[in-house]
């Protein structure tokens, strides 16, 4: 799979981080949206139908967790990652829909090679699913 057939969708309420994650993505060749609240990405899952959901943690309103969950009921085929700048660990509703702890990425990531690697393997595992 081509990275330009990834579609990527990216949850985060700070503005720079979508910008400068986004950006790098879209220069490696996947299609990117931007959310900057759990119910935005709600809004935006079902349309664009992303192969690879990043959420942060933390969001207004609608936490990552939750926003996650619904996401998975709303377009089941995504993979999900998090992206937190916080310890965290799994809990079983993220775990019951595929969600490991390699699925949890710590921000800032500094490699953002490795963030595209993890996005291509995740994408590839969802096809296969």
């Amino acid at each position: 799979m081509n990275n330009d057939e990834i579609r990527v969708l990216l949850v985060d309420d700070e503005k720079m981080i979508c910008d400068c994650v986004s950006a790098y993505l879209e220069d490696e060749g996947f299609t990117v949206r931007s959310a900057f609240s759990g119910e935005e990405g709600l809004e935006i899952i079902a349309a664009f139908c992303p192969a690879v959901c990043i959420s942060d943690l933390n969001l207004p309103g609608m936490g990552g967790e939750e926003f996650i969950v619904k996401a998975h009921t709303l377009y089941p085929p995504t993979g999900f990652m998090l992206h937190t700048g916080m310890l965290y660990s799994l809990s079983d509703r993220l775990r019951a829909i595929g969600m490991t702890a390699d699925d949890v990425l710590l921000k800032p990531v500094h490699d953002l090679s490795k963030l595209v690697k993890k996005i291509r393997l995740t994408a590839a595992s969802r096809r296969e699913s």
